[in-house]
């Protein structure tokens, strides 16, 4: 199904490329075996309250998103919400988020594109919270984040700008959409299409166009700063939830007593939280396997931390991150009657092809 796919063998090609840098420049075998058998993990548990407090947050900020395409929901978001990361988890190529917009269509009346439309506007938006979490952590003071950038970015071919560039740009680009078909039309910007898709056969552009019209529909439900200010704002809840989770953790694997104050320890648990999410963005496989470990410690290693314990510390988080889900939203589909192979063999016959993928109609 995937072996074809030129997406897939990017991302694999990626996990595999920043895995192996990440074990070869913070793994130590004979030493973080140490590391983890130290560790307290009694504070994953607890912790795993906070994951699930920010998934709540996610479907309260997706409920507020999807009002203008389905007004109150008749069934629970949450579930959707979890179903959707179990896929991510699962699938290459974050085919997770088409499945997550199938997976509403069949319980509420939305179509897959515009239900994938609203997804990119969370996208958009949870990656202002995270340049705002880096920016706090900077005005914390102390942690030394014009450093630890340095230092990842010393890393990565192009330094600071390839870092800056993949970060930034997809989301940007979504966010300058937004903008641009609010102010100019969903009409004008489908002209816009029209003339650009101009060597396309008539049928194909005609059938493109008419994807392109609904998801216009998902991305432009947000018409106005205030609509914009109030989705950040729902962000903000998300990520510091997912960040008092990866306190938590921290505090088990004795990471407070490295930074001189508490204040320092929270900047350093906010720059993690940035940088390894943020890296989601790069080529990977699924669950981002590579890009999350390799940057959450190189980040930690930037501020101080033992190598070894950084990895091990980065590692445990991202197990805890994938394995909650996954568990989760296998059990939500028995529940539901539905199977994961169902859902994606539904999203590639969809009006809504699978990234990567040609469609089957």
């Amino acid at each position: 199904m995937f072996f074809g796919n030129k997406a897939f063998w990017l991302g694999a090609i990626g996990s595999a490329a920043f895995l192996a840098v990440f074990f070869i420049l913070f793994v130590d075998f004979d030493t973080i075996g140490d590391v983890l058998r130290g560790a307290n993990y009694a504070y994953v548990a607890p912790s795993l309250v906070f994951y699930f407090i920010a998934v709540w947050f996610r479907s309260a900020r997706w409920k507020f998103l999807l009002r203008p395409l389905i007004g109150k929901p008749q069934k629970s978001i949450y579930s959707v919400v979890i179903v959707g990361y179990m896929a991510n988890n699962l699938i290459p190529v974050r085919i997770g988020e088409v499945v997550r917009s199938y997976y509403l269509s069949l319980r509420e009346s939305c179509t897959v594109p515009a239900a994938f439309g609203t997804v990119a506007v969370e996208r958009a938006t949870d990656v202002l919270a995270l340049l705002f979490f880096l920016a706090a952590a900077g005005l914390m003071g102390t942690v030394g984040v014009e450093r630890a950038v340095g230092d990842i970015s010393a890393d990565v071919p192009g330094g600071a700008v390839t870092l800056a560039v993949a970060a930034l740009l997809p989301f940007l680009g979504v966010l300058a959409a937004v903008v641009v078909i609010s102010a100019a039309s969903a009409e004008t910007v489908l002209g816009w299409l029209d003339r650009l898709m101009f060597i396309i056969g008539k049928g194909l552009r005609t059938r493109l166009l008419g994807i392109a019209e609904r998801l216009l529909e998902g991305l432009t439900v947000i018409s106005s700063p205030t609509d914009l200010a109030k989705v950040f704002a729902w962000s903000l809840p998300v990520w510091a939830a997912e960040a008092a989770m990866y306190y938590l953790i921290a505090i088990g694997f004795d990471l407070r007593p490295i930074f001189d104050s508490q204040v320092e320890f929270i900047a350093a648990i906010l720059v993690f939280t940035s940088a390894a999410n943020l890296a989601g963005v790069l080529p990977s496989t699924a669950g981002s396997w590579g890009p999350f470990d390799f940057f959450g410690a190189a980040a930690l290693v930037a501020l101080g931390v033992g190598q070894e314990v950084a990895a091990a510390y980065a590692l445990t988080v991202h197990v805890a991150l994938w394995v909650p889900p996954t568990v989760a939203g296998a059990v939500l589909l028995v529940l539901d009657g539905k199977s994961l192979s169902g859902l994606m063999k539904g999203a590639r016959q969809s009006d809504h092809p699978i990234t990567g993928e040609s469609s089957s109609t």
